[in-house]
């Protein structure tokens, strides 16, 4: 039985439960409660071993401050979920598209709303950086998470490319 290694760690947007498998990162959340966050992950993830580990999370910081992303393991998740998560982290750190924007480039214009969808049911935030999805309304809201820290972490990467030797 291949192994779902999870652990705890501690972020500069708080405490994250995280869980990867060899190919890579397969669960994120705020949720604290480890049964909460495990049971689904076994569901998409059947025949894997839950083992509690100590898990490098480095990456979670460099990911929430427009750093490079770590590898994701996508299985147990639909081919839309997968086109859309992996469009997502296409996206540049500062940049932004609409949901009908990601709904037109994974070919499936006029799924905007099933985009949005697939974005507030993500188990892979900051690894699929959600926060640069928008509404096309208002440029910032239509995130599952909080608004100010969507807008504050826009802004970091924002200036984070405009300082020389910047990542823009």
């Amino acid at each position: 039985m291949p192994p779902l290694r999870f652990g705890r760690a501690e972020t500069s947007i708080g405490p994250m439960l995280l869980a990867e498998t060899d190919a890579g990162i397969a669960a994120v959340s705020h949720e604290l409660s480890l049964e909460a966050f495990l049971e689904p992950l076994q569901r998409r993830l059947p025949g894997f071993e839950p083992l509690p580990a100590h898990l490098e999370a480095t990456w979670l910081d460099l990911a929430l401050s427009g750093g490079p992303l770590p590898s994701v393991d996508l299985r147990g998740l639909s081919d839309f979920e997968v086109r859309v998560y992996e469009l997502v982290r296409a996206v540049l750190p500062g940049d932004t598209v609409t949901y009908g924007e990601v709904a037109a480039l994974i070919g499936s214009p006029g799924a905007a709303r099933a985009v949005g969808g697939a974005m507030a049911r993500c188990p892979l935030f900051p690894a699929v950086p959600c926060h640069r999805v928008v509404r096309a309304s208002d440029g910032w809201s239509g995130w599952g998470g909080d608004d100010r820290l969507k807008r504050r972490l826009l802004r970091a990467e924002r200036l984070q490319r405009q300082r020389p030797g910047g990542r823009g």
